[in-house]
C-alpha cells in the first residue's frame, strides 16, 4: 500500500513536470539497468516495448520517457522516481579518479562515491544557479596552453616546469600551498570541497579525488588528513583535472607513499607536477640557506614552512640536481610537526552560495540536508561554522 501511494503522488507530481527535457533520465536508465545486469531486450520486454531499440534510443538520448514510462522504469529498475530526475545528483555522470588505501574494499569505495555524487551535484546544480560573482571572469588566458601540453609522453622535467609556470601564473606566492584551495575556485573555477572521508574508522582510507562531469570538475580532499599531505593531494589531483582528456586517469589509485616507484606514468607525472607547482624553485631558492644547502634539519624546516612532506621536499630536491640520494632518505626520515587546523567542512564558496539558494528560496533545508548526506542541525552547525547564521529554522 505504501509503495501505490507513493507512486499515485509521483504521477500526480510529474504530470507538471517535462520529463522530455531531462539529460539525467537516460544515463540513469542506463546505469541502473547495467547494475542489475539486465539487457535491454529484457528491460523492453518488462516494459511492453517491441524491441530493445526503444531502450536504447531512451538511453542515448533520442527517445523521451512518458510518465507511465518513467513509473514503469522504477518498478523494473527498483529505484525510486526521483533516482532518474533528481538534479542534485550526478550518479551515471560523474567520472572519478580516487586516491585510496590498498586494503579498502571496492564496495565500501562505491558506496562513499554515492555520498560524493550528492556532494559534486550539489556544487554543479548552484554554479548553474549563481555563478559566484568573486570568481575571475577572465582566466589567465596561457592557463589551457600550459595544461593541455602534456601527454603521457611527456618527460617529468615539461612535467614540473607546468607546475611551475602555473604556479606563477597564478599567483600562488612564496608558499603555494597556503592560497591554492581558494585560487582555483576564484581563478579558474575548480571547487575544491574539503570533506571528510572516513571508512569504517579507517582515519585515511580516502585521501580525495578528482571528479569531471561534463566539463565542469570539483576536486575532493579529506580534511582528516595531516595538512602536508592534504595540499599535495590536491595539486595532484589539479594534475589530472587539467589533462583529463589527453590522460584520462584510473578510477582508483594507491595513496600509499611507498608505491612510488611501481605507479603508472600518468600518476609519476601527476607527482612531479604537484611537487613543483607546491615548491618551484623561486620558493626554494628564498627559503634554503646556501651554507646549509644538504642541512636535513634545515630542509626540513624548510618543509614546514611550504608546508609539505620532507618526503615531498626531499624528492623535489633530488630531481633538482639539489641532494644526493643519502641527503634525500635522511630527509624522508625526520619527525615533522604539522599543528594546522583542520579545514572546515566544505568550502567558504560552496557554503556562500548554499546559504543564497536557501535564503531566496531556490532549494528548501531538507533537500539540502539530503543530498549533502547531514542532519538538518549539522547543516545549521555548518553555517555557524563558517560565520553564517543557517537561513531556515529548524
Amino acid at each position: 500500500m505504501h509503495v501505490y501511494i507513493r507512486k499515485r503522488h509521483y504521477k500526480k507530481t510529474l504530470l507538471t513536470m517535462n520529463i522530455q527535457t531531462s539529460f539525467h533520465v537516460g544515463p540513469r536508465v542506463k546505469y541502473a539497468r547495467e547494475k542489475l545486469r539486465i539487457t535491454q531486450d529484457a528491460l523492453a520486454d518488462a516494459l511492453g516495448f517491441k524491441d530493445r531499440q526503444t531502450i536504447s534510443d531512451i538511453e542515448n538520448g533520442k527517445r523521451s520517457v512518458k510518465t507511465d514510462e518513467l513509473l514503469g522504469l522504477s518498478d523494473a529498475l527498483n529505484q525510486e522516481v526521483e533516482f532518474f530526475l533528481d538534479p542534485f545528483n550526478v550518479v551515471a555522470e560523474a567520472q572519478y579518479s580516487w586516491r585510496a588505501s590498498d586494503d579498502l574494499p571496492g564496495a565500501e569505495l562505491d558506496h562513499f562515491e554515492t555520498v560524493a555524487n550528492g556532494w559534486v551535484g550539489m556544487v554543479r546544480w548552484l554554479h548553474q544557479q549563481d555563478p559566484d560573482p568573486e570568481q575571475d571572469p577572465d582566466p589567465e588566458p596561457d592557463f589551457e596552453f600550459v595544461a593541455l601540453r602534456l601527454s603521457e609522453g611527456s618527460t617529468y622535467e615539461q612535467a614540473q616546469l607546468s607546475g611551475e609556470r602555473l604556479a606563477a601564473m597564478l599567483g600562488l606566492g612564496l608558499v603555494p600551498a597556503r592560497t591554492l584551495p581558494e585560487c582555483l575556485e576564484a581563478k579558474l573555477g575548480i571547487p575544491v570541497l574539503f570533506v571528510d572521508s572516513v571508512v569504517r574508522q579507517q582515519k585515511h582510507s580516502i585521501s580525495g579525488a578528482a571528479c569531471q562531469v561534463e566539463g565542469f570538475s570539483v576536486i575532493l580532499v579529506n580534511r582528516r588528513e595531516s595538512a602536508f599531505r592534504r595540499n599535495f593531494d590536491l595539486a595532484h589531483e589539479l594534475f589530472h583535472v587539467l589533462t583529463w582528456e589527453a590522460m584520462p586517469p584510473s578510477h582508483r589509485e594507491s595513496n600509499a607513499v611507498e608505491h612510488r616507484s611501481k605507479v603508472k606514468r600518468v600518476e609519476q607525472l601527476a607527482n612531479n607536477f604537484a611537487g613543483a607547482l607546491l615548491m618551484p624553485r623561486s620558493s626554494l631558492n628564498k627559503f634554503i640557506e646556501e651554507e646549509r644547502a644538504m642541512d636535513v634539519q634545515h630542509l626540513a624546516d624548510v618543509a614546514a614552512r611550504l608546508q609539505v612532506t620532507t618526503y615531498a621536499l626531499g624528492w623535489r630536491l633530488k630531481n633538482l640536481g639539489r641532494i644526493d640520494e643519502p641527503t634525500r632518505t635522511k630527509l624522508a626520515g625526520m619527525p615533522r610537526v604539522d599543528d594546522q587546523e583542520i579545514p572546515k567542512l566544505f568550502s567558504p564558496a560552496f557554503v556562500r552560495k548554499l546559504h543564497v539558494a536557501l535564503d531566496k528560496g531556490r532549494l528548501s533545508a531538507r533537500k539540502a540536508a539530503k543530498t549533502l548526506g547531514l542532519p538538518l542541525v549539522e547543516l545549521t552547525e555548518l553555517f555557524d561554522a563558517h560565520g553564517m547564521s543557517a537561513p531556515f529554522e529548524l
